[in-house]
């Protein structure tokens, strides 16, 4: 009598579900590996900044709170608001020089012509002063100035012209690949 064998076709299904399950479980984990890596990614630091700005007196920047930032981690930015002057001097945006900032004891961040720190963080409960002689247009925010020809006067839009008291203008903190850390609009005194 013959006998029948059913059993040797279950042998190539097998074979294909565990390959399945091993297919759908490095997937998993590749999946799992890999949205893990965006939790690691540094967040954005946060501060909360105030700023004060008087033509004859120059600029003091509060950190009011949030993180603690070394100095040279991040960059600090000038650009005029909405209501500073023409459509063409609201586009200038300056970047501050960290040079010309003094902490609360009048401690020059970095060292003069050399870039080297002296103060090391800009924390909350700080205070950072920029001069009126170094808020001057050519130091604090050259590209807001110009001479159209070599023979022309200079033409300073800086926030140190007269006629910009009473407009504002932004102070922006951003780390150094431009992510906004802190924003605050600053009035133009005399």
């Amino acid at each position: 009598m013959m006998s029948r064998d059913y059993e040797s076709a279950v042998s190539p299904v097998v074979g294909v579900m565990l390959m399945l399950v091993v297919t759908v479980i490095i997937a998993a984990v590749v999946s799992a590996f890999a949205g893990g890596m965006a939790e690691t990614q540094s967040k954005t630091p946060q501060v909360t900044l105030n700023a004060k700005y008087a033509q004859s007196e120059g600029l003091t920047i509060y950190h009011e709170g949030g993180d603690t930032l070394g100095i040279g981690d991040f960059k600090l930015l000038i650009h005029p608001s909405s209501n500073y002057g023409s459509i063409e001097e609201q586009t200038y945006v300056s970047e501050v020089d960290l040079a010309l900032i003094e902490n609360g004891t009048r401690t020059m961040w970095l060292v003069p012509g050399k870039g080297g720190r002296q103060v090391s963080r800009f924390a909350p409960g700080d205070i950072a002063y920029i001069s009126a002689e170094n808020c001057s247009t050519q130091k604090l925010t050259p590209n807001m100035g110009y001479k159209p020809s070599a023979f022309a006067p200079y033409i300073n839009n800086g926030i140190n012209n007269s006629k910009f008291v009473g407009s504002t203008f932004f102070l922006e903190m951003v780390t150094l690949d431009g992510k906004m850390i802190a924003r605050v609009e600053v009035p133009i005194q005399p």
